[in-house]
């Protein structure tokens, strides 16, 4: 059993995330934090969307660097950073976390919305703005996925007998198996003990880690039409077609081992107008740690066209 003691997931980090968080209820009792900064009335919200198992620290030095011009919104799904963490895993639903996503939204009474997708963020993040496309502004999608038709969704063996096989669930709730293995040391290069203390933080005890466990278990494979999260995911695959004339940017990591070229290739024939896709050759799946200047370098060129 992996305890850690002495981590303040509210810290921050050295001055690494100096921001605070505001918490918003999305259902009974149940919080969802979110970074909110820069002017209220810029002409663009950068809305910044995390993953499986990171939270908004992630997007750190986005948050640097667009919040002097821009509204950046930095939410943490719930059951990871600063929200609350239900210990029922049936309380996780891909419907939920765009519904609580929705609410937060509101709450901010976000405007000219720019959704900056990776990993979970891709479903999520299209989940809400195929059901409110007049809100978005443009999309940048980072390495990402939120189809289960074209391509074709098939999880790696290896990973399902991990993750979903038996054992699987222990090992991600009591081992931490994302953050000590697939974050630590599944990119391009080892994260140090000081890089991986922000990411331990918000899940000190196993408890803490069924938002964790469930995402896995949320991913529907195109062959099976009675999972779960089958039904949205074309739904949100549909819709995305509502969103065909915004103006997208796509940076892509090529050293992600979870989302290819087939992905990519799906992603630039979403939008009529795309720039990119912009190439990371040494990036891996978590692309904001490996490479976040070049891609704010991209994200401040577009951004000042738009």
């Amino acid at each position: 059993m992996r305890i850690y003691q002495g981590l303040d997931v509210q810290s921050d980090f050295g001055g690494r995330f100096p921001w605070k968080s505001r918490l918003v209820e999305v259902d009974h009792g149940v919080r969802q934090a979110v970074v909110d900064e820069g002017p209220r009335d810029a002409k663009l919200t950068f809305l910044l969307l995390h993953g499986n198992p990171t939270w908004s620290f992630l997007y750190r030095e986005f948050i640097r660097r667009l919040s002097p011009n821009y509204r950046v919104i930095a939410p943490d799904h719930v059951g990871f950073g600063r929200s609350d963490k239900p210990r029922d895993p049936r309380w996780y639903t891909l419907d939920r976390h765009i519904g609580n996503l929705g609410k937060v939204l509101a709450e901010l009474k976000a405007e000219r919305v720019v959704p900056v997708i990776q990993d979970w963020g891709g479903p999520i993040g299209m989940g809400w703005a195929t059901r409110h496309p007049d809100q978005v502004r443009g999309v940048v999608v980072l390495n990402t996925s939120a189809f289960v038709r074209e391509p074709r969704t098939r999880l790696p063996l290896l990973f399902k007998l991990l993750v979903l096989g038996k054992g699987g669930w222990k090992r991600v709730v009591q081992k931490n198996f994302f953050v000590e293995f697939l974050l630590a040391r599944g990119g391009p290069r080892r994260l140090t003990d000081e890089e991986l203390m922000p990411y331990r933080a918000p899940f000190p005890t196993a408890d803490d880690r069924v938002g964790i466990a469930r995402f896995p278990q949320l991913i529907p494979e195109t062959r099976h039409q009675l999972h779960e999260s089958w039904a949205t995911m074309a739904h949100i695959e549909d819709g995305i077609a509502r969103l065909r004339g915004k103006p997208a940017l796509i940076c892509w990591a090529l050293k992600d081992r979870a989302f290819g070229r087939e992905v990519l290739q799906r992603w630039q024939r979403a939008f009529a107008r795309v720039d990119g896709p912009h190439l990371l050759p040494d990036a891996g799946h978590f692309l904001q740690e490996d490479a976040p200047g070049p891609i704010l370098d991209h994200i401040e060129r577009w951004a000042a066209g738009l």
